[in-house]
């Protein structure tokens, strides 16, 4: 079993505020889709960095606070006056790239992914073929 975290709309906290106008707003985004959009972001950056992934949408244990807060964000600006995308918000999405870039940039370091080992055989058969002689011409 790996090490990343998988993350759902039930991961994201709003403020009742934030709930409150969003619900009255009817989003085209739910927080389950914001969050798996945000999730395949991060992933890029870590693919990025030259790492490799676990099965999506699962991200590092270092950038679970970076996919929450981008999801958030991405969430929250759907609001038609913008009111909810605070200074605070505003700084934690800012965080999160700059963090996400250290990662692609290989300055900052993540959780190995576990990849299990392929089944024997799951490389390819090579020779497994019956080989057919090829046929020249006798001329």
């Amino acid at each position: 079993m790996g090490n990343w975290k998988t993350l759902t709309g039930d991961n994201i906290q709003l403020l009742d505020t934030e709930v409150t106008i969003m619900a009255s707003v009817s989003p085209l985004q739910d927080l389950d889709t914001c969050v798996l959009n945000a999730s395949e972001t991060v992933r890029g950056y870590v693919r990025g960095g030259g790492y490799d992934l676990e099965p999506a949408p699962s991200v590092p244990p270092e950038c679970v606070d970076d996919t929450i807060a981008i999801a958030r964000y991405n969430y929250l600006a759907q609001e038609p006056t913008g009111t909810l995308l605070t200074k605070i918000r505003q700084d934690q999405n800012a965080n999160a790239y700059a963090h996400l870039r250290d990662v692609a940039k290989d300055i900052s370091a993540v959780t190995d992914a576990v990849i299990p080992n392929p089944p024997p055989g799951a490389g390819g058969l090579w020779g497994s073929q019956q080989q057919i002689a090829m046929r020249t011409n006798p001329t």
